[in-house]
């Protein structure tokens, strides 16, 4: 006697089906190239690449000084990252006026993310206002030693690193939320 299969065995089939058709997602090529690792009281490197977005002329961090800057490595088509944004929009409407600049370094995980047409949509889409560098090559990347998207490093008024946190920041991971705000506010403090 033959059996009909049952809704979840027609998922299951369904769901391979659909696996096994579905192209593989393209990873960017990596290079070998050296990495080291920006750590806490280190001046990181300048940032390089672009296109900049958001603002009308390429940002460095020496031109910075003064400012405390918030880097933020991430990539659009992170979940992480996106739900982190909603914490740094809050945090550069309360804080710009005291000093805090926000850079973001997107950085591709997939070849789909190369496009700067797809991340300015993104940033109008997402309402994104700071300024942001394009890392396409990867170089700052691995200039910073950065492992994972998003990881944020907050520079104090010099350019030093004085505070890095890696992972989402937003109302499903507030753990990390006091402590980076206490941190942008005691660097906000320092003259």
């Amino acid at each position: 006697m033959n059996r009909l299969p049952t809704p979840t065995t027609l998922t299951t089939l369904a769901a391979a089906a659909l696996l096994t058709l579905a192209p593989p997602a393209q990873a960017v090529t990596a290079r070998t190239v050296t990495v080291t690792s920006v750590t806490t009281g280190q001046t990181p490197p300048e940032l390089t690449g672009g296109p900049w977005l958001n603002t009308p002329a390429p940002l460095t961090l020496a031109g910075l000084k003064g400012r405390v800057v918030l880097v933020n490595f991430w990539v659009y088509s992170c979940v992480n990252c996106h739900n982190s944004l909603p914490t740094l929009k809050g945090w550069y409407g309360q804080y710009r006026s005291q000093g805090l600049e926000i850079i973001g370094v997107h950085t591709p995980e997939f070849e789909s993310d190369r496009p700067t047409a797809s991340v300015q949509a993104a940033l109008k889409a997402d309402g994104v206002t700071w300024p942001v560098v394009q890392d396409n090559a990867l170089r700052n990347w691995r200039a910073w030693g950065i492992r994972a998207w998003p990881t944020f490093l907050l520079l104090d008024r010099q350019g030093r690193v004085r505070y890095s946190h890696r992972g989402e920041i937003s109302a499903r991971f507030p753990q990390a939320i006091p402590g980076l705000d206490a941190q942008i506010r005691a660097l906000l403090a320092e003259k």
